[in-house]
This record gives structure tokens, C-alpha cells and sequence, in this order.
């Protein structure tokens, strides 16, 4: 028997006597249980070793745990004498969890496993315990995405730390601005934030700043113990080089939140928005440089310089429609207000020229936006005209095909989203609809 492996199963012996004391378990179990211990700690220190066997200690550990509870509540039933075996298993399967992830940090999914188990112990397990091992996890994967985001939505979900969740989303841009998914995750965020805090709000009957700071300062008050003595986010690993500059204009996570949509434009989503604005640069700066490896050595150039900025056009339009998807999911916010931001962008480019299919597109969305939530229920029919009068504005600067799409669409849209959902005969909004049909 090895020294390392007599050192671990050494540690075991006030356990098992403290078990056989309570009457948990007979001393044949006892026995039976420590040759097991034996068999696995001879395996994980052998050279041969795999990540299964880890799996495989833990497995039991975890069985022999559950059968420890079951025992406890049978035998000791209201009995709260509190002693080294009522955590000491679980501690034993937090320690496997480490000497795996050390001996083999490549497996995201045994980390994955690990992280699972400490954060299912609730109260057991600590603020900064998990951080610490989100922070060693990132240290040696920082370009994962994934687990960036799982951090984050641990920070936000589990803690509401949204100053700390900001921290990690934007420690995670740092090394992979390039990513989409990790901006539209952040996005996502902040939009989720403003909901909740607007929601709080009216819930609460906050009226006046006075009452929305007095309620700030109460919430912080409230927050966990153990944060005071985490990290107020997780520690990124150093870059190597100086952080972009539009990184760095990021909103900063302390923002007064206070005041209205009027007097703080923050509650409008414009931290969301800038957020936007800032991926679409940065992520279209590293598609033109990705794709455009080839323009040193071709003779044509300027053609593949073209190709390329039309390629990266319809690369990020594709990626502001995300957004606005994503955007319909927030009722509580101002919607038009945002998708119109994406639509601005759009409007001040040359789509028209360089994409015809993609303004096509850009046109109806803008053409339904001030109906874009209408329902049955509000529904204005001043509102839809207002929409058939921008699609005649439209027509002017459109060609034969494109206006041919475009009323194709909108007669589409006015008929799945009313026409179908009214009764013809006795609602008399179902003519001047068909009207306004036969008018496009």
C-alpha cells in the first residue's frame, strides 16, 4: 500500500467509528466499505488510471451517503447529535472531484459533474467555494463560451448579483469578442435585468426616487453572507495584451438605476442596445479579417475585398434578426422601441444596392412594426392603415420583384394575424380588412 493511499484511508477511520457509535452501521458493513475505499484510492494513484475510475468512487461514495441518510432517519429519527460523519462523505466526493479535475482538467464534463454536485448541496456548499472552482475551471479554459455563460446565469439565477454577472460577462468578452452567442447571452441579460427591476417596481408601488433607493439599499442588504467574502465576480486570467477599446466602453456595472424611462434611458434597454451596437462592430471587424486571408496573394483584390463586405453584410443582418426575436420575448419593455434601433442601422445602409432580398426583408419589418404586437383584443385599424401608407411610401424605391415580395408578405401577415381570427359575419372590422387587402 502506497503512503499517499494509507494517508486517504487514514482520514476515514473517525468516520467509520463515529458511524458503528450511532448505530448506522455494523462493523462488517464498516469493513465492507473500507476494503472498497481501498480497491479505489489503489486504483486512482496507480499510473494507469482513468476518469471513469473517478466516476466510479464517486458513484459509491454517493450510494453509501444515500444509505447513511435513509439509516438516519429510521434509527436516530429526531436525534440531532451532529458529528464528523454527517459531512464527512459528502466532503470525501468533493475531494475525489478535485484530485480528478487536477489530474485530468481537459474533462469539461467531469468539471460539469463537479459543479453540478456543489451547487445540488444548497446551504452545504459555500458562495466562494463555487467560485473558486469556476475560477480555476476558466483559468484553464477561457475560450469556452459555455461555461462563461453558466457562471453568469449562476451569478444572476442563483444569487440575483447582477453587478457580478456583468463582471463575467465582460471578463468573457475579452477573449472571445468573436463569438456571437456570448454577446446575445449578454444582451439577454440586461434585457431579463431591466424586466425584473421595472416588474419589482410596479409590484411594490415604488413611485418617486426616493422610494427606489431607500429599496436598492434594503436589497443589498438582504443579499447572501457569503458574498461579502467572495469575489465580486470571477477573476479573469490575463490576456497577455492591452483590452479593445470598445470593449472597454461597455456600461459600467455600478449604473444608478434610479429615475423613470424618461429621465434614465437604461430603463428604455439602451444598455442592451449599446451592447448591440458594440457586437455588431466587433464581430463584424472579425469576420472581414477571418475571410480575408486570401487578398494578399490574389490579383483581383478589390473584386474579394466586395465579396468579402457583402459576405459580412449579410453575416451580421442575420444576426440583428436574432435580436429581434429576441427582443419580441420582452413585453414589459418598450419592443418597437428596440427593433426600431436595429432598424436604423439597416436604414442608413446600402442594402437597397448591395442585398435587395435582404431590404426586402428590413422594409416589411419596418412596414409592421406599429402592429407588430397588436392583438385581437387592441386591435386599431387606424394602426394597420398607418402601415399600408408606409408600404405605398415604399413603392416608389422599390423594383417590380421586390414590391411583388413585399405585398405578398403584408397581405400574408394582415390575414394570418386578424383576417382568419374574425367572424365575417357579424364583425364588421372583416371588411375593411378585406378592403385594405384588395387595396395593396
Amino acid at each position: 500500500m502506497s503512503s499517499k493511499t494509507r494517508y486517504y484511508l487514514e482520514q476515514c477511520i473517525p468516520e467509520v467509528d463515529d458511524l458503528v457509535d450511532k448505530g448506522l452501521f455494523a462493523k462488517s458493513e464498516v469493513s465492507s466499505i473500507m476494503k472498497k475505499r481501498t480497491d479505489f484510492e489503489h486504483c486512482l494513484n496507480s499510473r494507469g488510471s482513468s476518469i471513469k475510475d473517478y466516476v466510479k468512487y464517486i458513484n459509491y461514495e454517493s450510494n453509501v451517503e444515500k444509505l447513511r441518510q435513509k439509516r438516519v432517519k429510521r434509527i436516530l429519527q429526531s436525534s440531532k447529535s451532529h458529528s464528523i460523519s454527517d459531512w464527512s462523505i459528502e466532503h470525501r466526493i468533493e475531494f475525489i472531484f478535485q484530485r480528478g479535475c487536477n489530474k485530468f482538467p481537459q474533462d469539461l464534463k467531469f468539471w460539469s459533474m463537479y459543479l453540478r454536485f456543489m451547487k445540488n448541496r444548497g446551504n452545504r456548499t459555500s458562495y466562494k467555494k463555487i467560485h473558486n472552482v469556476y475560477n480555476q475551471l476558466l483559468r484553464l479554459h477561457p475560450s469556452n463560451v459555455e461555461v462563461w455563460i453558466s457562471c453568469a446565469k449562476y451569478e444572476y439565477e442563483k444569487h440575483a448579483n447582477f453587478k457580478s454577472c456583468r463582471t463575467v460577462f465582460q471578463n468573457a468578452l475579452r477573449f472571445n469578442s468573436h463569438v456571437p452567442k456570448l454577446w446575445y447571452e449578454y444582451v439577454k441579460f440586461e434585457l431579463n435585468f431591466i424586466t425584473k427591476l421595472i416588474n419589482r417596481r410596479k409590484v411594490m408601488g415604488l413611485i418617486n426616487e426616493r422610494e427606489q433607493a431607500l429599496d436598492m439599499t434594503q436589497e443589498r442588504s438582504k443579499s447572501d453572507p457569503n458574498e461579502s467574502d467572495a469575489m465580486s465576480g470571477v477573476k479573469a486570467p490575463s490576456t497577455g495584451d492591452s483590452v479593445k477599446d470598445s470593449l472597454n466602453q461597455l456600461p459600467e456595472a455600478d449604473m444608478n438605476m434610479l429615475g423613470n424611462e424618461e429621465t434614465n434611458p437604461a430603463l428604455r434597454g439602451d444598455i442592451a442596445l449599446t451592447i448591440f451596437d458594440i457586437a455588431l462592430k466587433l464581430l463584424g471587424e472579425h469576420y472581414t479579417k477571418k475571410h480575408k486571408g486570401y487578398s494578399a496573394i490574389t490579383s483581383d483584390s478589390t473584386a474579394l475585398d466586395k465579396d468579402i463586405a457583402n459576405e459580412t453584410t449579410t453575416y451580421l443582418f442575420n444576426i440583428s434578426q436574432e435580436y429581434i426575436r429576441l427582443f419580441d420575448q420582452f413585453p414589459d419593455l418598450h419592443r418597437d422601441y428596440l427593433i426600431n434601433h436595429v432598424l436604423q442601422i439597416w436604414k442608413d445602409n446600402d442594402l437597397q444596392l448591395t442585398h435587395p432580398e435582404l431590404y426586402v426583408e428590413m422594409v416589411f419589418t419596418d412596414l409592421t412594426l406599429n402592429v407588430r404586437f397588436m392583438s385581437m383584443e387592441n386591435f386599431d385599424v387606424n394602426q394597420l392603415q398607418l402601415a399600408v401608407k408606409k408600404y405605398f411610401a415604399y413603392q416608389p424605391k422599390l423594383g417590380p420583384q421586390a414590391v411583388k415580395t413585399l405585398r405578398s408578405q403584408l397581405t400574408e401577415f394582415i390575414r394570418d394575424s386578424y383576417l382568419e381570427k374574425m367572424d365575417p359575419e357579424n364583425d364588421p372590422r372583416h371588411k375593411i380588412l378585406q378592403l385594405i387587402v384588395k387595396k395593396l
